[in-house]
C-alpha cells in the first residue's frame, strides 16, 4: 500500500537527521559528539532536498549498474543462464540505438550464485555494498532468492521482476513494496492446469502429482489442489530435491500407484529425462501436464525427438515458431546483432520480456532517478504489451504481480504451440485467488 511506503520513506529521513547530527557533533552539550558519516551508497535524496545523481547508488549522469544473480555454472539449473545474456543484449540494443534511457546506458552485473543459496547471500551482499548497483533485476531462483529477500528490503534496494514465480514476492506487497514478479506465480498457473485437467479428463481420472521439495513445487502443488475438481483423484505425491540426479524413481512410483495423468512442478534438468523414462524404458504413454518453467525448447531437445509430444503446459509469450510475428521477427534480430548466435527459444525471449519491462520502468521513471521513483514507476504501470508478450502488465501499489495472463500450450510436432482462449486472474493476490477468479478471452 502506498501509505507502507510513506512510513518506511518518512522512517528513512528522520533516520538520516539523525545520523546527520551525529556527524556534526552534539550543539546540546549532552556529551555524545559521535563521529559517524554517511556515505554516497547510504544516502538518497529525500524529498525536501534538490535531486543530485551523486546521492543515487548505482547511477551516474551516463550509467545505471543493475545487479543480478543467476545459475552460471556447476548446476543443472545453469541452463537458464541465456535469461541474462538476452536481457544485456537488450539492454546494449538500447544503448546503442537509442542513447540508453534518459541519456544513461543500462549496464548489468550478472554474478553467479551456482543456484546455490549461501551463494546468494554472498554475491547479493557484494553486488549491493561493493558494487553499489542500483537494483537487483531478475534474480532467478525461489530458494537462493529467499535468502537475500528481506536483505534488499531492511538497504531499500529496488527488488524488480523476479525470475520465479514464488507467491512469497507477489502475495502482500505492502510487506515488500520493493519486490516485484515477472511470471505468473506457482499457485496460479497450479490452478489453471488444475483446471485443464479437470475439463478434459472424465470422472475418476488417477492423478500422479510430481514437485520439486521446495516453494517452487510446494507453491504449484497448492494450486492444483485448490482448483482440481473432486471427480479427480490424486494417487501420488511424489517429491524430490533439486540436487537430486533424476526424477525416474519417482516416475515408477506414479506409475505404480495407478496414476492416468501425471502433472510435474520440475526443472528443465530433471523433466526431459523423466518423460523420456515413462515413454522408452516404461512404454507408459501416460499424459504429462508440466509447469511453464519447463515448457521450453530445451527440454524438448534434451529429451529426444517425438518424446514430448502432446504434453501440455502454458505460456505467456507468443511461441519461436510464430515466425511471422512482428516481436518474434524483431527477436531474431536481436540474437543476430547483439549475442553469439543464440538460437532462439522460450528463455532467450523471456530474457528480452524483462529487458522491455525494465526500460519501460526507468522511462516512466524519468530522469531524477532514484530507487523510491523507480518503485513508483513500476506501480504506474498500465497496459504495457512487450513485443513479446501475449498478455498487459498492469501494477500498483496492492499488485506486484507483472503476468497475470496466460495461454495453455501443447508440444506438436516437437515444438510448443498456443492453443484456446487467455486465461486472466487480473488484480487477484494469490491467496485470495478462487476458479471464479480466472477470467477467460480470445486470444489475438
Amino acid at each position: 500500500m502506498r501509505t507502507s511506503r510513506t512510513l518506511w520513506l518518512l522512517a528513512f529521513v528522520v533516520a538520516l537527521v539523525a545520523l546527520l547530527a551525529v556527524a556534526c557533533g552534539d550543539d546540546d552539550g549532552d556529551g555524545n559528539g559521535g563521529e559517524a558519516t554517511a556515505t554516497p551508497q547510504d544516502v538518497e535524496p529525500t524529498a525536501a532536498e534538490p535531486f543530485d545523481v551523486a546521492n543515487v547508488p548505482g547511477v551516474t549522469d551516463t550509467e545505471i549498474t543493475l545487479g543480478t544473480h543467476q545459475p552460471l555454472s556447476n548446476h543443472p539449473a545453469q541452463v537458464f543462464s541465456r535469461i541474462a545474456a538476452v536481457t544485456e543484449a537488450y539492454f546494449d540494443f538500447i544503448n546503442e540505438t537509442q542513447g540508453g534511457v534518459h541519456g544513461r546506458k543500462i549496464n548489468v552485473i550478472v554474478k553467479d550464485d551456482q543456484y546455490t543459496p549461501s551463494i546468494t547471500n554472498t554475491v547479493i551482499r557484494e553486488l549491493v555494498e561493493q558494487d553499489g548497483v542500483f537494483a537487483i533485476l531478475s534474480g532467478l531462483g525461489t530458494a537462493t532468492h529467499l535468502t537475500v529477500v528481506d536483505y534488499l528490503l531492511d538497504r531499500g534496494v529496488p527488488d524488480m521482476f523476479m525470475s520465479t514465480g514464488s507467491v512469497e514476492w507477489v502475495k502482500d506487497p505492502a510487506a515488500r513494496p520493493n519486490v516485484f514478479g515477472a511470471i505468473p506465480n506457482y499457485t496460479a498457473e497450479g490452478m489453471i492446469l488444475a483446471q485443464y485437467i479437470s475439463d478434459t479428463y472424465p470422472a475418476g481420472t488417477k492423478l500422479g502429482i510430481i514437485f520439486q521439495n521446495d516453494e517452487f513445487g510446494l507453491d504449484g502443488v497448492v494450486g492444483i489442489k485448490r482448483a482440481l475438481s473432486d471427480d479427480i483423484e490424486i494417487v501420488a505425491e511424489e517429491s524430490y530435491e533439486v540436487t537430486d540426479p533424476d526424477i525416474n524413481s519417482q516416475i515408477d512410483l506414479t506409475r505404480s500407484a495407478g496414476s492416468d495423468v501425471v502433472i510435474i512442478y520440475a526443472l528443465p534438468s530433471h523433466v526431459p529425462s523423466a518423460v523420456r523414462h515413462a515413454r522408452q524404458d516404461l512404454d507408459w504413454d501416460v499424459p504429462f501436464v508440466i509447469t511453464g518453467i519447463s515448457a521450453n525448447e530445451i527440454t524438448i531437445n534434451l529429451a529426444g525427438e517425438g518424446v514430448m509430444e502432446g504434453t501440455v503446459s502454458v505460456s505467456i509469450f507468443h511461441q519461436v515458431s510464430e515466425v511471422e510475428h512482428p516481436g518474434i521477427i524483431a527477436h531474431l534480430e536481436l540474437l543476430a546483432d547483439y549475442t553469439d548466435g543464440f538460437g532462439a527459444n522460450f528463455l532467450t525471449i523471456y530474457g528480452q520480456y524483462i529487458g522491455e519491462l525494465m526500460v519501460e520502468t526507468l522511462e516512466r521513471a524519468g530522469p531524477e532517478l532514484t530507487r523510491e521513483g523507480l518503485i513508483a514507476a513500476a506501480e504506474s504501470i498500465t497496459d504495457f504489451v512487450c513485443s513479446v508478450c501475449l498478455f498487459s502488465v498492469n501494477l500498483s501499489a496492492t499488485d506486484h504481480d507483472s503476468a497475470q495472463t496466460v495461454s495453455l500450450s501443447q508440444v506438436v510436432d516437437n515444438q510448443f504451440v498456443n492453443f484456446g482462449d487467455l486465461i486472466s486472474w487480473e488484480g487477484v493476490l494469490p491467496g485470495d485467488l478462487t476458479l471464479d477468479d480466472l477470467v477467460t478471452s480470445p486470444a489475438e
